[in-house]
């Protein structure tokens, strides 16, 4: 396999985009469909499917924060875990199961495309190990409405991980090129590699953390769809390489990474029963 886009680009340029096709992009808007649907539901619905660390199913509205407590993202958001519909609260109910079977469905779409970052990657360096990352990686779908009073609907941040696959079906997101923001090319055609800094931590420092945070363009609703990719967290990884840069403990690292948005720590997760 040769090291070309999106691997190649991950180590040239920071980021990287992954053309999705027809038929993925067809499960993508699939899954906003029913995201719409899940969503516009009343919030004590919603509530039954979220659990009580919020790591798991739906997160309200000002619980998740990119930087500080104060300055809350302006989204509600759905976490879904190793492609395990049972670790959703209530996952059997009329008012959930729809949209458990469209991530579930959009979760092999995002984990096909990771793997060829990852496969790209591990060529590379010349990595055996493998980081069985299907254990350990989420899709979060965050949903924003109209929100009139700020600027930014999520601050300047980067998302820990190795690195997130992130799509949206309106403008808004930006990352950090060249010390300036700019608007991100991503939509329904591609997928934006952001790396995270723990895949830095596995490069010795080779692949930055990609910084970036999402503008306020006063959109009536807006869904973005993120997969964040984890290597598996309950043993120790060994990182790409070391040349140049501290050895440092990349499970441990990407169990914290939760703890900077302000919610608890990455969990350890038993294997997927699905």
């Amino acid at each position: 396999m040769s090291l070309t886009s999106p691997a190649r680009d991950l180590l040239d340029r920071g980021h990287a985009t992954i053309p999705l096709p027809a038929a993925d992009a067809e499960v993508l808007a699939e899954l906003r469909t029913h995201a719409a649907r899940f969503f516009s539901q009343d919030e004590e619905t919603k509530l039954r499917h979220g659990s009580g660390d919020f790591n798991f199913g739906y997160r309200p509205y000002g619980r998740q924060y990119s930087v500080r407590p104060e300055r809350p993202d302006m989204n509600s958001s759905f976490t879904y875990w190793a492609n395990d519909p049972a670790r959703v609260p209530g996952y059997e109910a009329a008012s959930v199961a729809p949209f458990l079977k469209a991530l579930g469905a959009y979760w092999r779409v995002a984990a096909d495309a990771a793997d060829r970052v990852l496969t790209g990657l591990a060529d590379h360096f010349g990595y055996r190990d493998d980081l069985q990352f299907r254990t350990s990686s989420y899709l979060e779908i965050n949903w924003y409405l109209r929100e009139p009073e700020r600027d930014l609907l999520q601050d300047r941040h980067e998302d820990g991980h190795l690195f997130t696959l992130a799509t949206s079906d309106g403008p808004g997101l930006e990352i950090e090129t060249d010390g300036e923001m700019k608007q991100a090319a991503v939509g329904d055609g591609r997928l934006l590699v952001m790396p995270g800094s723990v895949l830095t931590a596995m490069t010795a420092g080779r692949i930055p953390p990609l910084y970036h945070q999402v503008r306020n363009h006063q959109l009536e609703r807006r869904i973005t769809t993120l997969f964040l990719v984890n290597p598996r967290l309950d043993r120790n990884i060994s990182p790409y390489t070391t040349e140049g840069g501290e050895v440092v403990d990349v499970a441990a690292l990407a169990r914290t990474s939760g703890s900077m948005f302000g919610l608890p720590p990455a969990p350890v997760l038993a294997p997927p029963t699905v």
